[in-house]
């Protein structure tokens, strides 16, 4: 018997690791850890697919008999994952659907200030709201010096990453001071965080 691949990892297909399909049939493309009943268990495109696989090389290495660096791994994945039937279909979001989509996914986002001595200061901060990838709401302490660096020059930076894609933007800060919008924001903040 001919031995299948999953189509979205690339792991080897063996009786104990077949993902299942909506209706509960075994699927003849997609391992369990990529599709359990019809959905697909990432939220991955192929490149944070490829380093999310690449911290289970130890695991690919004792179900294959491999020996493979997870360098090697990765490598080697690189090279398959665009001939694998999830990996071929063509991602035809813009480019602001796609950051908006890895927003999503943030939790924490890097905002650089600039100084009084005109250098970035960046500062990973909690992403508590976004509105698409042009409105990103975030908390700090009124008397910090990030506030007080955008007090004097709302200019910013703003980064984020997740598994590999990142997206970096420029852009003004507003500082908000309206404490209905602030306690709004942290009651939504609080809600969705302790889910």
């Amino acid at each position: 018997m001919e031995q299948r691949f999953c189509q979205s990892c690339g792991m080897p297909l063996v009786e104990g690791n077949i993902g299942t399909n909506s209706d509960g049939s075994k699927s003849k493309d997609y391992c369990g850890y990529c599709y359990k009943g019809g959905v697909f268990l990432q939220d991955f495109n192929m490149s944070q697919m490829i380093e999310f696989c690449t911290q289970f090389t130890d695991q690919i290495n004792k179900e294959t008999g491999w020996n493979l660096t997870p360098q090697q791994a990765k490598a080697q994945m690189q090279q398959i994952f665009p001939t694998l039937k999830r990996w071929k279909e063509k991602d035809e979001r813009s480019l602001t659907e796609k950051a908006t989509h890895l927003l999503s996914q943030c939790k924490e986002v890097t905002l650089a200030s600039v100084n009084a001595e005109g250098f970035p200061r960046p500062a990973p901060l909690d992403k508590i709201h976004s509105l698409g990838c042009n409105e990103v709401w975030v908390v700090t302490a009124a008397d910090s010096e990030k506030v007080a660096d955008f007090r004097l020059n709302p200019k910013a930076g703003l980064s984020y990453s997740f598994y590999g894609d990142s997206v970096a933007l420029r852009g003004t800060v507003e500082i908000i001071t309206d404490d209905v919008t602030r306690k709004r924001m942290w009651q939504e903040y609080f809600r969705f965080s302790t889910v």
